[in-house]
């Protein structure tokens, strides 16, 4: 057996390289701060008698100024000398446990020679340390767990003796913390007065040499100092103390999904409570997360629901020394929540300032971009900052933001009656949106490939929707249509919701206005049956095609040959139609605007709707509602302040606004109010603020124009069609009435009409006649001993206009269960037929074959 043998030291070359700290040590030597404690420390050994006075006394004025400042949060909190106490201990702490790693990994690099090399065994407890093949990781993480345990010590030190210290820049600081950076000031001095010896005297000038550097160091940021330290479980304390606690902004709420790295925090916030996760505000979320307030954006992207939200973190910010807070680009650079985006061609304007923001390629799309995540990224101030900023998309990847600090529109725009002239796109202008541009609404579409005979190019009607709360302004606007509409020759008809309380100056300046829900029923119906009509006669009609030549049969419309377009107002339909859902107009309502959307475009006449709850979905879910909801989304829309902030989520279908809308206020910085302010889509799905034009007396004006009616032929065709014509002839009658009044005069003019038509019916019964029965039996209570079944109650329910299980209940008194047995019994014996989910009788009831 070979004997072991002795690991033996080799000698290995000196280093002259320069070592890297030698740099950084002369570096450091570079502090205005060394210097000014050197000189006190010095000059309170060397000063005596009145000079030593002197100096005394101004160290302790600057000391009692000092600390008089420090005492209170101001913009001197960013001098030298007011950083935190802890903040000393923390970067001192880390700074040698850096030096200690950087040693370590020295160390660890250098070779091992000698019998290890050989695989032979090594004598000697250091040697075999070294040697072994675990030694860099147990190392790594014994001297990581010790310094933890050193810094959580000293941090619950520092906590237990001063409780009231933190990492707050914004807080007061107390006595105690003011007397550890202003006590040598007030030390210093008198050494001069002990008459220490020549070393002590050394001592003193390299104490305050000592705290001179430090004091000019401060302030320094803490994020750089304790982030190395701060891991996921620290952010999810911090947010569960600061903000999910019992009194924070959002109890009970949690952080998921969240990513960490050394300069971006992500995560999801998710709400438990019926509060929004986006309700909580970048100062909290600053304060307990020790970080700028800019460098926390919270959003919340359409696709992620109410209880949600998105949170990033910068958390490597710079300061406002290193960054330049005028220059966009850099700071948008540094903050922005879409990474890859880039903000270009910042110019101030006349209200604010305007700039573009490009996209990356691929991750975020224009559609992701939200005012709030703007304004919280590049810091805007104020309470309403993301309100002061108005987006519009120029290309795929290219949005334009202005910002506007004062709003052009809170002057107010004034009635202009030649700008409400219709171009040749069948354009009118209601007023100016947000950067100047005229806001325009179409009445007619043209094409201009196909003519009439007169030459007019072919046109068709255009849909309009519009919603808002009381007070935003519809009314304008819709006076706004109405003189536009006397001023192109339209025929203007309107239902007033309100009672006819919306509209009372318009009573003679419309050629049809009714109050009642009968009579919004009737007009419904009534034009119905003129464009019917107008089909008939255009179909009899010449045109002329692109080259000129002429055809027979039109099947387009072409302004005032013969006819004159036809706009239909229903103002306040969904009072029309949830006031009373059961109430006997509320189909035929539905059934009649359905059929002006569907079907009667091409014959000129166009359907307005003016609701105030922000969801299309209010007015029902049956065929005709569904089909008024297709219609009104092809159209103009225009969204006005509602009481709800989601004004952008509704049922608009391919119209839905392309990027976030924020709520309109109730009232301008100015103090003015908002009425007239309005959202208007430019023909996508791009929707610009704008607001309209207003007149005190908007009738008047359009008192100079001629008032359209419909002509003899049309109107006769109307009558022919039933009742609704007939009240269009006799408008006159009831013009003047209120909602009450006119009702029972339509109730009693529709009376009239069926009398009369039941005078002129002559009824032919082509069945045998029945037998005679042996005895006629005459008892009162014949339907009390011998009760209809149930099939007969349920067919009589239909009959009578009982469309669903759940009305059929109401009217029989049956159970739903028997309601649902009897209706798909009938419809086996083929008595009754189900269309778009409602019954219909299909066949006369007969007992016999019920009983059978």
């Amino acid at each position: 057996m070979a004997p072991p043998t002795i690991a033996t030291s080799q000698t290995t070359e000196p280093d002259t390289a320069p070592h890297p700290r030698m740099r950084a040590l002369v570096d450091r030597m570079h502090n205005p701060g060394l210097y000014a404690g050197a000189g006190l420390g010095a000059a309170s050994t060397c000063l005596s008698g009145d000079p030593l006075l002197l100096t005394a006394l101004g160290s302790t004025g600057a000391a009692a100024a000092w600390t008089a400042l420090g005492m209170r949060p101001g913009p001197w909190r960013w001098l030298p000398g007011q950083g935190e106490p802890w903040q000393w201990l923390c970067r001192h702490s880390m700074s040698g446990y850096r030096r200690r790693v950087r040693r370590m990994r020295a160390r660890l690099t250098v070779p091992v020679s000698g019998p290890a090399d050989t695989g032979l065994f090594v004598i000697g407890v250091c040697d075999g340390w070294r040697s072994h093949p675990h030694r860099p990781q147990w190392v790594r993480s014994t001297g990581a767990a010790t310094q933890r345990a050193r810094c959580a010590l000293l941090n619950q030190a520092w906590q237990h003796v001063l409780p009231d210290w933190g990492s707050a820049w914004w807080r007061p600081y107390s006595l105690g913390e003011m007397a550890l950076r202003t006590s040598p000031l007030l030390a210093l001095p008198a050494v001069g007065a002990i008459g220490l010896p020549w070393w002590g005297g050394m001592l003193a000038v390299s104490a305050g040499a000592g705290w001179g550097a430090r004091m000019w160091r401060l302030p320094a940021r803490g994020v750089d100092c304790a982030a190395p330290l701060k891991g996921a479980d620290w952010y999810h304390a911090r947010w569960t103390e600061w903000i999910a606690c019992e009194r924070g902004i959002l109890p009970a709420s949690k952080l998921t999904s969240l990513e960490l790295d050394d300069d971006k925090l992500t995560a999801v916030i998710v709400s438990t409570t019926t509060k929004a996760a986006s309700s909580v505000d970048q100062d909290t979320v600053s304060i307990a997360f020790e970080v700028p307030p800019r460098a926390v954006n919270i959003y919340r992207p359409d696709d992620m629901p109410a209880n949600r939200a998105k949170l990033t973190i910068r958390l490597r910010a710079l300061t406002s020394a290193e960054l330049d807070e005028n220059d966009l680009p850099a700071v948008w650079e540094e903050y922005n929540p879409y990474a890859g985006s880039k903000l270009l061609a910042p110019e101030t304007t006349e209200f604010g300032r305007r700039f573009q923001i490009l996209m990356p390629r691929k991750g975020s799309s224009v559609a992701d971009v939200q005012p709030l995540a703007i304004s919280q990224a590049l810091d805007l101030q104020g309470a309403e900052a993301a309100s002061r900023l108005h987006l519009r998309v120029l290309d795929s990847r290219r949005i334009e933001v202005n910002e506007m600090g004062i709003n052009p529109l809170q002057y107010g725009v004034d009635l202009d009656v030649d700008a409400l002239r219709m171009d040749e796109h069948g354009y009118v202008t209601v007023g100016k949106d947000i950067y100047g541009d005229p806001a325009r609404w179409r009445l007619l579409k043209f094409e201009h490939k196909r003519r009439g005979m007169s030459g007019q190019p072919a046109a068709s009607a255009v849909h309009s929707f519009g919603s808002g709360t009381t007070g935003a302004g519809k009314t304008s606007l819709e006076e706004d249509l109405q003189i536009a509409q006397r001023v192109n020759g339209f025929i203007s008809w309107l239902a007033d919701g309100k009672g006819g309380a919306g509209y009372a100056s318009w009573t003679r300046e419309l050629d049809w206005l009714v109050k009642s829900f009968l009579g919004a029923q009737l007009m419904g119906q009534s034009a119905t049956s003129v464009s019917d009509y107008r089909y008939a006669e255009q179909m009899k009609l010449q045109w002329l095609d692109e080259e000129g030549y002429t055809e027979n049969g039109r099947s387009f419309f072409v302004i005032d040959d013969p006819f004159a377009p036809l706009a239909i107002t229903w103002d306040e339909f969904n009072e029309m139609i949830l006031k009373n859902p059961n109430a006997p107009h509320v189909q035929p309502l539905l059934r009649a605007v359905s059929s002006v959307g569907r079907l009667s475009r091409a014959a000129g006449t166009s359907a307005r709707i003016w609701v105030q709850i922000p969801n299309l979905d209010a007015i029902g879910s049956n065929a005709s509602a569904n089909a008024i909801r297709d219609m009104l989304q092809s159209g103009n829309i225009a969204l006005f302040r509602t009481a709800r902030s989601d004004v952008d989520i509704m049922s608009l279908g391919s119209r839905t606004p392309k990027y976030r809308l924020e709520p309109l206020p109730e009232r301008f910085p100015d103090g003015s109010e908002t009425g007239g302010l309005f959202y208007i889509a430019d023909g996508s799905d791009q929707y610009t603020q704008s607001r309209a034009m207003f007149h005190s007396n908007p009738a008047r004006i359009a008192r100079q124009f001629p008032l359209r009616s419909l002509s003899w032929q049309e109107a006769d065709a109307a009558c022919k069609a039933g009742v609704a014509g007939l009240a269009y002839l006799r408008r006159e009658e009831y013009r003047d009435l209120d909602a009450a009044g006119e009702e029972a005069f339509l109730r009693e003019l529709i009376a009239k009409e069926d009398e009369e038509t039941k005078k002129n019916r002559k009824t032919i019964d082509l069945t045998p006649a029945a037998a005679a029965p042996v005895e006629d039996v005459d008892d009162d209570d014949l339907d009390d001993i011998v009760p209809p079944s149930r099939s007969e109650l349920v067919w009589h329910a239909v009959d009578s206009g009982a469309r669903r299980n759940k009305q059929i209940a109401e009217v029989t008194d049956l159970k739903p269960t028997n309601v649902a047995n009897a209706t798909a019994r009938l419809e086996r014996l083929g008595k009754l037929t189900k269309k778009q989910r409602d019954w219909h009788t299909a066949e006369p009831l007969d007992t016999e074959s019920i009983s059978a």
